[in-house]
């Protein structure tokens, strides 16, 4: 039975699996601080292999008083994301590689790389919530500080990054209170969102808990994204996949909640299937729309927005492989309303960023969105009167009706349409119309700048925490 025709069903019994296995067997988290407050808050924990089994009243009490309105907000705190009724798109993240726009050769990412992947995200129509997409190679471990802070500087949409040491997460902390105007207002209408993946089945490193539980202090919301790998860290099944992912998740749901009363929290998921022939994790097959559009609705369960891996591709450039496996890593996401689906701009099973395909892709995301409004009801009078006009062998383009609606139907800016004629006289590739679009929106592009006085204090933030001779505007 297809999963949107009994995801109801899905989501009891995945549910009730995940909590039999988390109150039984429970999951591992390998930083004493935490087992020590989780065993203080009434969680059942062994020490000496770190395991945290959750008792029943624990979970009802964690769901119960779960947040249900999580949202995320354009810089200033303006304008939230509605997830209850929308799915929005957000850009791939983070590989260390980037195709370059003029030679198209892959190469080592860089700051300047991630200023203009931003900056092209932030002029895409189709693009909801920005990422750094890749990382800031030359800067090492402290990229996700800079990294963070040229998504302030050159974006006024919803952002979404993490940390990679909680030292650093108070300086993040610093720089997004600076830009909201203080760190009440950030807590009170966050533009930011963090996100933390478990290694399956159910391990969070310390560093990665340590980071949530302070990302929690701050009133941060958390995506809690699992990676599982059907067949590998998880059973080959789609339905035991989903069980893994959910029990991991779940955990984490109810400890912040326990330990961080009312932490706004996403539930997501990146997962995908094994492939037995080659070893490898693809991200473009069938089957990763299938898992995360499970996540969705397990999301959709407990009343929590959804992030969700799809628009996935395992082809190296821009071709047809990339278009067909974003749109079937794309559409189930779609059917079963995830909130956020991720993968803008990503290419060969997101090692690398692609700018012509983060260009192809808001062309792709603007038609789907065109397909998904469905045929809508409305008065047909109109309509019906024009047609008895026009039988038999009528031309309805003539009617001022259709000059009037017809703008409603979808134009694409790439996608080729002209005669083959026409079209052999040009030859122009769309992977290369891409580009050079790309081209155009970062020339012409000016985000709206921070003022000055922003700028100096996320500066001198930076500088304490990368050394003084830090330049934000490098």
């Amino acid at each position: 039975m297809p999963w949107h025709q009994s995801s109801g069903q899905i989501a009891e019994r995945v549910h009730r699996e995940s909590a039999h296995i988390l109150s039984e067997v429970g999951f591992c988290v390998p930083d004493e601080q935490t087992l020590a407050d989780l065993k203080s808050a009434g969680f059942i924990v062994d020490r000496g292999d770190h395991m945290v089994r959750v008792p029943s009243e624990l979970m009802e009490e964690a769901l119960r008083t779960l947040p249900r309105d999580v949202k995320l907000h354009r810089r200033g705190g303006r304008e939230p994301l509605g997830f209850d009724s929308h799915t929005y798109f957000m850009g791939a993240g983070t590989p260390v590689n980037v195709q370059d726009l003029d030679t198209e050769a892959r190469r080592p990412a860089t700051r300047r790389d991630v200023q203009a992947l931003v900056i092209l995200q932030d002029a895409l129509n189709e693009v909801d919530i920005v990422r750094p997409t890749v990382t800031a190679t030359e800067l090492g471990e402290s990229s996700d500080l800079v990294e963070i802070a040229e998504l302030l500087r050159h974006t006024e949409k919803p952002i979404v990054h993490r940390t990679l040491s909680p030292e650093r997460v108070d300086a993040a902390v610093e720089m997004l209170a600076a830009v909201a105007g203080s760190e009440a207002a950030l807590r009170e209408r966050p533009n930011f969102a963090t996100l933390y993946c478990p290694i399956s089945p159910a391990y969070f490193t310390k560093e990665n808990i340590q980071c949530m539980r302070r990302w929690a202090q701050h009133g941060i919301p958390i995506t809690l994204l699992s990676m599982a790998m059907g067949g590998a860290s998880a059973p080959a099944t789609l339905l035991g996949q989903l069980v893994v992912i959910n029990l991991e998740i779940l955990a984490w749901i109810v400890a912040l909640q326990i330990l961080h009363p009312a932490t706004p929290l996403l539930y997501g998921s990146v997962s995908s299937v094994l492939d037995m022939r080659t070893g490898i994790l693809p991200l473009g097959s069938p089957e990763r729309g299938m898992i995360n559009s499970g996540a969705a609705i397990m999301a959709r369960y407990y009343g929590l927005p959804s992030m969700c891996g799809g628009l996935s591709t395992d082809a190296k450039e821009v071709d047809v492989q990339a278009g067909f496996e974003k749109a079937i890593t794309a559409f189930p996401l779609l059917i079963e309303g995830a909130s956020i689906i991720y993968g803008v701009g990503a290419v060969d099973a997101g090692a690398a960023i692609s700018y012509a395909q983060m260009v192809m892709d808001d062309e792709l995301i603007a038609g789907m969105r065109r397909m998904m409004e469905g045929i809508t009801l409305h008065d047909l009078q109109e309509e019906v009167a024009m047609i008895r006009r026009n039988i038999p062998r009528g031309n309805f383009l003539r009617e001022e009706h259709t000059r009037r609606t017809h703008k409603r139907h979808w134009q694409p800016h790439l996608m080729n349409r002209e005669p083959y004629e026409a079209w052999m006289a040009t030859r122009v590739e769309v992977a290369e119309k891409a580009r050079t679009r790309a081209r155009e929106l970062l020339t012409s592009r000016q985000p709206d700048s921070l003022e000055a006085e922003t700028e100096a204090e996320m500066e001198r933030i930076l500088r304490k925490h990368l050394g003084p001779d830090f330049a934000l505007a490098g």
